[in-house]
């Protein structure tokens, strides 16, 4: 589950931005389908909203909300592999000559196996600056560690929770631990699969966090999760899927074939085309083949070319969606109407609500038809536009004064909230 996230100089991010998925009190229309209880004791958590909609204008910065938290995922995951003398690829605000050579911040609250956490690291180019982990096994916080670079000393100084397993190793893995590492990347890297301090929340960003692109080949029917499904026992759920979305397939069968450089694109350029020929030889390639019933009720196969851009895109979401629903991801997608009709936007976030899992939805979007179609609560619409400064500021339309029953797309549309384009006429030259 996730509870809120926290970014501060992170490219079109120059102040902390705060994106929470928990729900407003004053707010009491769809409680029990659009919010579920966490299970935590604390009474200072209300429950949590299921699904978060993004919106702003192109170039506001909506999807560099998503980057960062893709870069703190990256950074969690594959930082103990970095070379010793590898930059930290982390982009800063530019636009201003203070936060230009200052530390990017990044903060995270969730909740994993029933224990809350709370996770932060800031970084620049070049070494991790501070970095922090508190857990809530019950109600009071307990410090796991804190990392803080010490200017002077030119070295960094670690703080250990009494709570804290693992002993004198703690400090062995605080010396393997680079400029350029989480030490939470490196200390479950090194650590016995029985510390379930550090890897517990480990899992949480492994195994529970998913991050799509809608401008990536994750939306290309060759995603290997679907596919997958579609080979294995996952197959109706799959089907299921599509059929909620009005796509008559009847069936999909995945054979698995030899690569053949022949069958690649006659005008694809000679050197990419010799470098998937190296990469690609001798291996087994899945073919997909779609059904469709005839007049009769006969199934008919289709190519995957013969099937439309929509439904290849569906396709492809349907592998991801199904597991993030099946196993309470938090799925974060950027740009979900870029390839899904806004109607289909619209069933997956009527099947999340109805599912009654604890899975959540954070995207981007330009459709305001969701805005008007009374799916959603005003706590679960942000809104991202730039300043004066050409910074990004992310506000939920929450902190608006109005009612449950206003109008939000004409609102919106209107530019109450902000995050609208400035459109300005052009003038004729001659």
């Amino acid at each position: 589950m996730l509870i809120k996230f926290t970014v501060e100089n992170f490219r079109s991010i120059k102040d902390p931005q705060e994106l929470s998925l928990t729900a407003s009190r004053g707010v009491r229309r769809l409680s029990s389908s659009n919010t579920f209880d966490t299970g935590r004791p604390e009474r200072s958590l209300p429950p949590l909203l299921r699904s978060v909609a993004i919106y702003g204008p192109n170039a506001s910065g909506k999807s560099n909300l998503i980057r960062a938290l893709r870069f703190v995922e990256g950074m969690v995951l594959h930082s103990s592999k970095a070379e010793v003398d590898e930059p930290i690829r982390v982009q800063p605000f530019k636009l201003d000559k203070k936060t230009r050579v200052s530390d990017s911040r990044f903060s995270i609250d969730f909740i994993e196996a029933g224990i809350r956490y709370s996770y932060g690291f800031a970084c620049n180019s070049e070494r991790i600056t501070h970095e922090w982990l508190i857990a809530y096994p019950k109600t009071r916080p307990q410090l796991y560690f804190e990392r803080v670079f010490d200017l002077a000393a030119q070295k960094d100084q670690y703080t250990f929770g009494g709570r804290f397993e693992g002993g004198r190793l703690r400090h062995d893995w605080a010396r393997q631990t680079g400029r350029n590492t989480l030490y939470f990347s490196r200390a479950v890297q090194q650590s016995a699969e029985d510390l379930h301090q550090l890897r517990t929340p480990y899992g949480w960003f492994r195994s529970r966090l998913r991050i799509l692109d809608a401008a990536t080949p994750i939306f290309s029917s060759q995603n290997s999760i679907t596919i997958n499904k579609c080979a294995g026992k996952d197959k109706p759920d799959v089907l299921k899927f599509l059929s909620s979305a009005d796509i008559p397939i009847s069936d999909i069968k995945v054979e698995l074939k030899e690569f053949d450089s022949t069958e690649l694109p006659g005008d694809m350029p000679s050197s990419l085309k010799a470098g998937l020929t190296e990469m690609l030889r001798g291996k087994e390639i899945p073919e997909i083949a779609f059904y469709h019933l005839d007049s009769d009720g006969d199934p008919i196969e289709f190519s995957e070319d013969e099937e439309s851009g929509g439904t290849r895109s569906l396709f492809a979401f349907a592998g991801p969606w199904t597991n993030a629903l099946n196993n309470d991801y938090v799925l974060v997608v950027d740009e979900i109407d870029t390839s899904l009709h806004p109607m289909i936007v619209h069933r997956l976030i009527e099947m999340l609500h109805e599912n009654g899992s604890k899975a959540q939805l954070v995207f981007t979007t330009h459709d305001t038809s969701i805005m008007s179609s009374r799916l959603l609560r005003r706590d679960q619409f942000y809104i991202v536009e730039r300043g004066v400064t050409n910074a990004s500021h992310l506000r939920s339309i929450v902190e608006y004064r109005g009612r449950e029953t206003d109008p939000i797309e004409k609102q919106y549309l209107s530019g109450v909230f902000g995050g609208t384009p400035i459109l300005k006429r052009l003038r004729h030259v001659r």
